[in-house]
């Protein structure tokens, strides 16, 4: 018989106005592999904060038990619990040994004894059947490579859950079935896992059975095969009204393009990271995704295409208009907009209303009495685009969900109709309702005649809305 990783009895939490779970109880077993489903503030997020050990809770009144010990405080789940997301490499000059090993006083101790301490590290990796040199740096690792280290520290450490909040930045599908494999092998005997990932690939790829929070609830315990297509799953996810909203902004992408074609947008000489120079036109009404795996070169591209990193070797044609060297002023001049943190706080205007936010672009264009007009019609149209009481005129901007602030800042710049929309991995944080709020946009912006740009890593999301998918790598 199996053993039991994990139990939560009953979990009942309510930190904020927007979050809180309600008689939450589940378990995972010793090979257990659990994807954790739902929407933003479904209460799946919560969960797993709360054994990661990030929230100020009283656990000891909460009924949290891994390998049938009682979790009294934080200091117990960080004894027990491991976390692998991308922040973990940032420390990447140091050696595989000294990743997996320095993070014990023991080991600090002994820094003066490296090699022992490879060697060490090498008998490890090679008892697990994992081929990877513990005296590499952790930068000349691949992707696919540093994740299974992670894998690795986790055992050396005894770890006992394992959560995985990762998107696999840089990874194409295949590097993550690999991970998958792998993880499966290696926490078989003694550990279980969380998938917490924003991505449906991601979850789709490494999770074996599901559990689908909604509300602050768990509405459903199944086996990944159970569910059976989106549709399905979103009987689960979305209510009856909230699946309508979602067919109303999926039908924008059905629409067909009815614009010129004509080139608004064109860069000259963009030297590659391979070297290469290429140029690259981009149409009226066109959608244009690039892919591209690294992440240095993927925001680089990004912050070159937006303008906002100077690049004196390429000459671009805004609107006719040819810059040589052209800084971002050009860029703003020629209605280029760019959005790096899609739902993030930083792309909306903090201490501003909603109403304010929207109407900002606009401000040169119409008198105050126009502005003064217009605000008093915001709370309306707001309540009925995203159905979010919240987004009340007075309302602070940065003190609304995810969905909300997506939706606030793609209308906010669609009322500013641009020539040009360049968007930084839009989905990123995106849930099932967000990730249909920026397609139909995308495609509200394409019908309009705005050339869009997105800069992804993969293709999940982009390969129904792309009229180019264009491989950097």
């Amino acid at each position: 018989m199996k053993k039991e990783i994990l139990r939560i009895n009953n979990l009942n939490a309510k930190p904020s106005q927007m979050e809180r779970l309600e008689n939450v109880t589940l378990h995972i077993l010793e090979g257990e592999i659990v994807g954790f489903l739902g929407l933003t503030y479904s209460g799946k997020d919560l969960t797993v904060r709360i054994l990661a050990g990030d929230m100020q809770e009283e656990l000891a009144k909460h009924h949290i038990y891994i390998e049938g010990e009682k979790i009294r405080g934080n200091f117990e789940l960080q004894k027990k619990v491991y976390r692998i997301a991308a922040s973990n490499y940032i420390i990447d000059d140091w050696s595989v040994a000294e990743y997996i090993g320095l993070v014990e006083s023991r080991w600090i101790k002994l820094v003066w004894r490296r090699k022992y301490l490879e060697e060490q590290m090498r008998d490890f990796l090679l008892g697990l059947g994992v081929d990877i040199d513990a005296s590499k740096k952790m930068k000349e690792l691949s992707e696919l490579e540093k994740r299974i280290v992670d894998i690795v520290k986790a055992k050396w450490l005894h770890k006992k859950l394992l959560i995985v909040e990762d998107e696999f930045e840089g990874m194409r599908p295949g590097s993550i079935r690999a991970f998958g494999a792998v993880m499966k092998r290696l926490i078989m005997s003694d550990m279980g896992v969380i998938i917490n990932s924003h991505s449906d690939m991601v979850l789709s790829l490494l999770s074996e059975k599901y559990i689908i929070f909604k509300a602050g609830r768990i509405v459903k315990k199944c086996g990944k095969y159970y569910i059976a297509d989106s549709a399905h799953l979103e009987k689960f996810l979305l209510g009856r009204g909230v699946i309508s909203r979602k067919k109303s902004l999926d039908s924008h992408m059905l629409e067909q393009q009815n614009n010129e074609g004509k080139p608004v947008y064109q860069i000259l000489g963009l030297k590659m990271n391979s070297g290469k120079i290429q140029d690259f036109s981009f149409l009226r009404g066109e959608i244009v995704t690039f892919l591209v795996l690294d992440g240095k070169n993927k925001e680089r591209l990004f912050m070159v295409l937006s303008g906002r990193m100077a690049a004196p070797y390429h000459s671009c044609i805004l609107n006719s208009r040819v810059y040589r060297a052209a800084d971002f002023s050009d860029y703003v001049k020629e209605k280029v907009v760019s959005v790096k943190h899609m739902g993030s706080e930083s792309e909306v205007f903090s201490g501003m209303s909603t109403g304010e936010n929207l109407l900002i672009p606009s401000l040169r264009k119409i008198s105050s009495l126009e502005y003064i007009a217009n605000s008093s019609k915001i709370p309306k149209m707001l309540k009925q685009e995203f159905d979010q009481a919240e987004t009340a005129e007075e309302g602070f901007a940065d003190n609304l969900g995810v969905n909300d602030i997506i939706s606030i800042t793609l209308e906010r710049w669609y009322i500013y109709n641009p020539q040009v929309l360049i968007l930084f991995e839009p989905f990123a944080r995106c849930d099932l309702m967000g990730v249909s709020i920026v397609k139909s946009y995308i495609k509200k912006f394409a019908n309009r005649g705005t050339a869009v740009i997105i800069i992804k890593s993969r293709e999940e999301y982009v390969e129904d809305i792309s009229d180019q998918i264009i491989s950097v790598d």
